[in-house]
């Protein structure tokens, strides 16, 4: 008995000493309580097993994903909680016993994503900017990881039906609050009409310009409509009506004309999907809302108009951009200037070198994704890129043409929001939002055609 309470005195002893530590140490870093926070969080998941605990924590990587820096501490907005969870995710899978057969069916794309990432880190011996390659590839590793993790722990429909259900508790939020943004005209802190001080109400919702939102919607809206219209009633049929006017309505708003095609499409293809036995009531749908178009097109012409037409300077400039990018890939001979530096030479070509304010940031997006690839690997470096994007395509196609099942239609819709975004946006290597997209486009790939293939229906 003694010894049972000299044993709990020098543990109680031990935990005053270290919260006495801690106390100290915290004021001046604040990140000790984060790592407090995961000690203590793994001391009580230790008797669950490995792969259990990864898929959890996985589940948290892809919400904190999609809410970024608003999980972050105020005094240091760049360490949110998904630099945490995402590279303590990255270390537990090592020790976790591997099961990559699962992946059989989409191992063509994952290697190809590995190709592209390792000729990256070989463009490195010839980088005009490594302080900018460095940083390219670690988001390069990171956007393969998502990709690859959501593919290996959403291994069934049921775990893909869970993380779907969290995803759309995240879109529906993201709606709301582009609606409030929409009709009060105030944005959330990190949106960059609070930072730059847009004197309009064009939502962001949780990211930070108009084009990524657009895009995010134009992203999850199949999945939106897979919930509402798995199992039709006429209740869930108002939801999605009233849903798809609200989601009209903030399009339009954020005044992205790439992401108002990419949801346009993606509308359509679902619509499809949903009707098409009912070809005669499909075909009255687009015949009414062609009628629609014209109307509206004959009462507010101009306006329309100028939606499209009103961003000469903004287009003026993608095109110098483009001219600019495709001179610099000549001028290297197609070799490429090395990952994630050719906005170096876009800020450059922009605004020169001469009396540039110190606190202005050195480098400007090339706003496409393919012809700034292009340039920083060059032909052989852009070569697996391209190869992984039309084999995407192509499962993507060939399910859509032959299942039945609604969930056969998000890939291709994730895949043209894609290239709206690879070309809309100011850069997406470091939008988590996309590549946990691309992931879940994957995993449906994967799923359907393994259930094909053990004469499963779809």
């Amino acid at each position: 008995m003694n010894r049972w309470n000299e044993t709990w005195n020098n543990k109680n002893r031990s935990i005053i000493i270290l919260f006495m530590i801690l106390s100290v140490i915290t004021p001046f870093v604040p990140a000790v309580l984060g790592i407090l926070l995961i000690a203590i969080l793994l001391y009580m998941i230790k008797d669950i097993p490995l792969h259990k605990c990864n898929y959890y924590l996985f589940i948290g990587v892809v919400i904190s994903g999609f809410l970024g820096p608003y999980l972050a501490l105020p005094a240091f907005p760049s360490f949110f909680l998904f630099r945490i969870l995402i590279i303590l995710h990255m270390v537990l899978f090592l020790f976790e016993k591997k099961d990559f057969k699962k992946l059989e069916p989409v191992k063509i794309p994952l290697i190809l994503f590995i190709v592209w990432i390792l000729y990256s880190i070989f463009s490195l011996l010839w980088t005009g900017s490594a302080s900018l390659s460095l940083p390219a590839i670690y988001y390069q590793i990171e956007s393969f990881y998502l990709v690859f993790a959501f593919v290996y722990y959403m291994d069934s429909f049921a775990k893909l039906k869970q993380i779907l259900t969290w995803i759309l508790i995240v879109y529906v939020l993201t709606i709301f609050i582009g609606l409030w943004e929409a009709l009060t005209g105030n944005h959330l802190i990190y949106s960059a009409g609070n930072i730059l001080s847009y004197g309009d109400t064009r939502p962001t919702g949780l990211l930070v310009n108009t084009n990524d939102y657009s895009s995010y919607l134009a992203f999850y809206v199949p999945a939106l409509f897979l919930a509402l219209f798995h199992k039709k009633t006429f209740f869930k049929t108002l939801i999605g009506i009233g849903a798809l006017g609200v989601l009209v309505f903030l399009i339009f708003e954020t005044e992205s004309r790439s992401g108002l095609l990419a949801f346009s499409i993606v509308v359509i293809l679902m619509l499809y999907k949903m009707v098409k036995q009912k070809i005669i009531f499909f075909f009255g749908l687009v015949m009414g809302s062609l009628v629609g178009a014209i109307i509206l097109i004959a009462k507010h012409g101009e306006q329309l108009t100028t939606y499209f037409t009103g961003k000469v300077n903004s287009t003026d400039q993608r095109m110098f951009m483009y001219e600019t990018i495709y001179r610099l890939c000549k001028e290297h001979y197609f070799l490429g200037v090395g990952i994630g530096v050719t906005p170096k030479y876009v800020f450059t070509a922009l605004y020169g070198t001469s009396n540039i304010p110190v606190d202005m940031q050195q480098t400007m997006s090339a706003h496409n994704l393919w012809l700034s690839n292009l340039s920083d690997v060059g032909v052989i470096g852009f070569f697996p890129f391209v190869v992984l994007f039309f084999w995407l395509v192509a499962h993507a196609l060939k399910l859509y043409v032959t299942s039945k099942h609604l969930l056969a239609t998000i890939p291709i819709c994730i895949l043209v929001a894609f290239f709206a975004i690879s070309i809309g946006s100011s850069s997406i290597f470091e939008m988590r939002v996309v590549w946990l997209g691309m992931g879940l486009a994957l995993t449906i790939i994967c799923l359907l055609e393994k259930n094909l293939e053990l004469g499963g229906t779809t």
